[in-house]
């Protein structure tokens, strides 16, 4: 059975890191060993169906998909029949558009996908639909679907078959885009899919999984060019309401994670209590005395001992970490797709955004554009790395947004710090032949400068860990590695917390910055800034903001006295540094947040309602945004 439990959570992992092939493979043999199970048990067989299913239907094998459906359907649990009905009416037929299924083609190497990607978007925006079309249907043709560009072409060929007035192939490749596992890519299908056919799109299969049953309604049907749809104001849920779910939807899901939590603490004060054992008796007979000794009369130091009670520190410090980030990845599994998922959909009454955990390479690329066109942090090292956790996106009102949670990074990267290890010194030694004995030699006379590196990988990695467990927060076993063992690589945090953009309404020649008062401020968003400090008559605005700007006439005149009392009041309730800037026809604001939003912590009680009620606040702080600062309205007119 654990070994049959171990192929299920490979083939779970194969999915979500986008291997769909290999998750069908695993999937498929972990179910058929389990269907030869009398008393096996069912939970963990449908979530292998499920999985199936998705990783089927991925591959592009909707057939195969379908059969599974289809036999889920006609379980006995209501549950499992209810899943799979909906799934089958989502699941899109057989089409032969835009990528069909060659059977012994030859897929494309690396070097000739890029090649006609590129051509591809060059095509594009030079309005050279024909020639785009072409280039993108032989990449999506000559590729597989999980490779990383993948879905960016589709989405670039949905709009060369636009421009190229192939509707049909465009509203076609559309739908397929609706069932993309990005949910930023499902948004932005619907979205088009209502620009080309208004009046299939909201009745089409593809809205049938992110629409509730009250979406068909009469705004399904065409509306007259002259008239012009009335936003409809969204619901906000009240603190009792929430309460209230919580206990009747949550309340079983809570209860099974703390038993994980629960067991995943035990453990981990059980491996610390030991390991924290072996560290006490390295400290104990670590020869002290003697190097004092040695110290004192001029003898040779022993280097070679204190090589290994250096490495045994270390290899502790390694254990414990591997171990911990074993712990909380165990306990924090699923936990954002059952719980954090529920409670978006709860809040989410109109059916009008989207809740992502997920973000790919193109997302990253995205917010990072963004992120530093928003000019609020200029520093000197422009950050090239970033982390984006959580995204909510779609509507509030007539208001485009976009919400993610994102810890901005400069990643300087130590290539020379390869050329002090050990391993390339041996590695290097052995390919030129080096007789044993002098490898030996040559290690001892290196053995000052190992022990070295050693010691400032303990400093590092003391502060490293202390800071994180205080927290009860991940510890990402990859950055230690790459920060602390291998010195690989250095992170400096520019920014950590929610990043929000929206369209402004009036484009905007310059640009306007408002940031905390110096006091609060972050220093990163000081370095660097060539605008000019522009002083407002606002006194209770001045407490808690700076404004700078390169524009003084155009910085008053977007900063009205009513949206300086908004930021005021929203400062208030945030209870954060908050960072705004006005950028052309874009609003950027950035909220500091300490530690990831959405993430349990490992030493907190999961059943108390407070930390529930933090991610309520903390989702409702990023929807209040947009009806605070009354972006919504539209209060100046387009040039």
């Amino acid at each position: 059975m654990p070994t049959d439990l171990a192929l299920l959570q490979s083939g779970l992992k194969a999915l979500k890191q986008g291997h769909y092939s290999e998750a069908v493979s695993l999937l498929e043999n972990f179910c058929q060993i389990y269907e030869t199970i009398p008393d096996k048990r069912f939970k963990e067989f449908f979530e292998a169906q499920a999985a199936l299913v998705k990783a089927y239907h991925f591959t592009g094998k909707h057939q195969e998909a379908r059969l599974r459906c289809q036999k889920l359907a006609e379980s006995n649990n209501p549950q499992v029949q209810a899943w799979a009905q909906r799934i089958l009416q989502s699941l899109p037929a057989e089409s032969p558009v835009a990528t069909p299924a060659i059977t012994n083609r030859t897929l494309l190497t690396s070097e000739q996908a890029a090649e006609l990607l590129a051509k591809g978007n060059k095509a594009l925006k030079f309005r050279r639909y024909a020639e785009a079309v072409q280039a993108l249907e032989e990449f999506c043709q000559g590729t597989d679907a999980g490779v990383k560009d993948y879905e960016q072409a589709q989405m670039w060929l949905v709009k060369a078959y636009k421009g190229n007035e192939q509707l049909e192939k465009a509203i076609a490749l559309c739908q397929q885009l609706t069932h993309s596992k990005q949910e930023v890519t499902q948004i932005w299908a619907r979205q088009i899919l209502l620009a080309l056919s208004p009046a299939n799109s909201v009745s089409s299969p593809a809205s049938s999984e992110t629409t509730s049953e009250s979406t068909s309604q009469p705004q399904s049907q065409t509306m007259q060019p002259e008239e012009k749809a009335v936003p409809i104001k969204m619901r906000m849920r009240s603190l009792n309401e929430f309460k209230t779910f919580c206990q009747n939807n949550l309340l079983d899901d809570l209860k099974e994670f703390e038993g994980v939590r629960k067991q995943s603490t035990i453990s981990v004060l059980l491996v610390s209590s030991v390991i924290f054992i072996i560290f006490c008796l390295l400290l104990k007979f670590f020869p002290i005395e003697y190097i004092i000794f040695c110290f004192v009369h001029k003898i040779t130091l022993p280097y070679f001992v204190i090589f290994l009670f250096l490495l045994g520190f270390l290899a502790c410090l390694w254990g414990w970490i591997a171990f911990y980030t074993s712990a909380t990845e165990t306990y924090t599994n699923g936990f954002k797709s059952r719980i954090i998922q529920k409670i978006f959909d709860f809040i989410n009454v109109n059916q009008n955004l989207s809740y992502s955990s997920y973000a790919s390479e193109a997302d990253n690329r995205y917010t990072m554009s963004a992120f530093v066109h928003s000019q609020i942090f200029q520093t000197l090292l422009k950050p090239n790395k970033i982390q984006q956790n959580d995204c909510i996106f779609g509507k509030v009102d007539e208001t485009p947004i976009f919400f993610s949670e994102i810890c901005a990074e400069v990643e300087l990267q130590h290539h020379w710090i390869k050329y002090l290890s050990f391993s390339h010194h041996l590695k290097m030694l052995r390919s030129l032949m080096i007789p044993p004995f002098i490898i030996r030699m040559i290690f001892g006379f290196l053995l000052p400068l190992y022990s070295i590196l050693l010691i400032i990988k303990l400093i590092k990695s003391i502060p490293y860990i202390t800071s994180r467990i205080v927290r009860g927060t991940r510890i990402s076993y990859r950055h230690f590695q790459e920060e602390v063992l291998n010195n690989e690589v250095s992170r400096n945090t520019i920014f950590k917390g929610l990043f929000f953009q929206a369209e402004f309404n009036k484009k905007i020649n310059g640009k306007t910055i408002v940031l905390p008062n110096l006091v609060n401020t972050n220093i990163n968003a000081l370095s660097n800034r060539k605008e000019k400090s522009i002083k407002l008559e606002d006194p209770e605005f001045a407490k808690f903001f700076t404004v700078y700007g390169d524009d003084q006439v155009e910085a008053r005149y977007v900063l009205s006295t009513n949206l300086m009392t908004k930021l005021v009041q929203f400062r208030k309730k945030a209870r954060k540094n908050i960072y705004v800037s006005f950028v052309k026809n874009m609003i950027y604001i950035a909220i500091e947040y300490p530690d990831d939003i959405f993430e349990p912590k490992l030493f907190k009680t999961i059943l108390s309602f407070a930390p529930m009620r933090e991610y309520f606040e903390n989702i409702h702080l990023m929807l209040d945004i947009v009806e605070d600062l009354n972006l919504n309205r539209y209060i100046w007119g387009k040039n």
